[in-house]
């Protein structure tokens, strides 16, 4: 199978001046965040920048809502217009800001204080503020989180690193309430599946499958969770190893740490499973068939693809050069398309001048 590259296929290549940390699509905004503190947002349909706008970096997270954007930045929680990028409020955290959430008019917050001396996180705070940013509860425990997600039933739900791990519980007005799952393996990642259901990645390499009363654990693997999606009931996850999984029993195997994994267009009907991969020198993604991991499309990468991020049928990519990808799921047909037709164009005129080097040589 021929590797494109990622360019060849994008519809438009913007770029944030340092690396890519989070990305958000939401409806025609696509917003992108980076490690020395740029926020900017530009148009999906027109590639157009809308605004940007510099803070103190990294920015960790984005929370979106109809007229705002809330920015985990350095150790701030800051909101912003959606239309404008102004900002309209800001909140210093404790540590470093890691994670925020929207529910209704309420926001969520996830800070954490990292000690060099022991090279380990001592204490972390969840904050809920209103949206005119006043705080409202705070709870302090000592593990960071590694997954911060809403839950459906109000609150927010989190994936413990050591010493506790498991999952903390947190609602308002009620004491934060931990819950192990099976063995003690610190959590890694996590992710909102299928009608509610939380797919939580441990360091073991096991993904846990969590309903309110039970979770469903896989088999333990030979190494750590590093990106988890799901695709209505079939979840999938990435790890440090290389090997992307599915729960339906395939494996696809490659060099290079899983970065991120995402649905996405498969460049013919229906989607397929975009992964991102780095072995220290060299980057790609491959795209996977949902139901049983053949590889639709290879995409080669200059530098590390740090993040993916879809809705719809577009994906966006952003790099450890803060360059932002977005693929069209409408366009993409047509340009690998495109790229083999050049294929061919560039194969026949190469037949053409040896023929015409052959008539010169007698």
């Amino acid at each position: 199978m021929a590797v494109h590259t990622l360019e060849t296929v994008s519809s438009f290549e913007r770029g944030l001046g340092s690396a890519c940390t989070v990305l958000r699509i939401d409806g025609d905004d696509l917003l992108a965040g980076s490690q020395e503190g740029v926020l900017a947002c530009w148009s999906v349909d027109s590639g157009n920048e809308r605004w940007r706008i510099e803070m103190n970096g990294p920015i960790s997270d984005l929370a979106v809502t109809d007229d705002r954007v809330y920015a985990a930045a350095s150790s701030d929680l800051i909101a912003l217009d959606t239309n404008t990028g102004d900002i309209i409020w800001s909140r210093p955290l404790e540590g470093a800001s890691d994670f925020v959430q929207v529910e209704g008019e309420v926001i969520w917050a996830a800070s954490s204080v990292y000690e060099i001396e022991i090279s380990d996180y001592t204490e972390s705070t969840v904050w809920m503020f209103d949206n005119e940013g006043s705080l409202q509860e705070q709870w302090t425990f000592s593990e960071r989180a590694w997954y911060f997600g809403l839950h459906e039933d109000g609150g927010v739900l989190l994936g413990l690193g050591r010493p506790r791990c498991g999952l903390l519980r947190i609602q308002s007005g009620e004491s934060a309430l931990h819950r192990l799952l099976g063995e003690s393996s610190p959590v890694t990642t996590g992710a909102c599946g299928f009608e509610g259901r939380f797919l939580i990645g441990h360091s073991d390499g096991r993904v846990c499958v969590v309903t309110d009363s039970v979770e469903e654990p896989s088999e333990e693997r030979s190494s750590p969770v590093r990106a988890i999606c799901s695709s209505g009931q079939t979840w999938f996850s990435g790890h440090e190893s290389g090997e992307i999984v599915s729960s339906r029993g395939w494996v696809d195997t490659a060099l290079g740490a899983v970065e991120s994994l995402a649905i996405g267009p498969s460049g013919s009907n229906g989607s397929g499973i975009w992964g991102s991969r780095w072995n220290g020198e060299s980057g790609g993604v491959t795209v996977l068939q949902i139901a049983d991991g053949t590889i639709i499309l290879e995409l080669g990468h200059y530098c590390r693809i740090r993040h993916l991020q879809s809705t719809g049928d577009n994906i966006a990519l952003g790099d450890s050069n803060g360059r932002i990808h977005l693929i069209e799921g409408a366009v993409l047909p047509r340009r690998l398309s495109g790229i083999v037709e050049e294929t061919d164009d560039n194969e026949r005129r190469s037949r053409l001048m040896e023929r015409l080097r052959r008539l010169r040589g007698t």
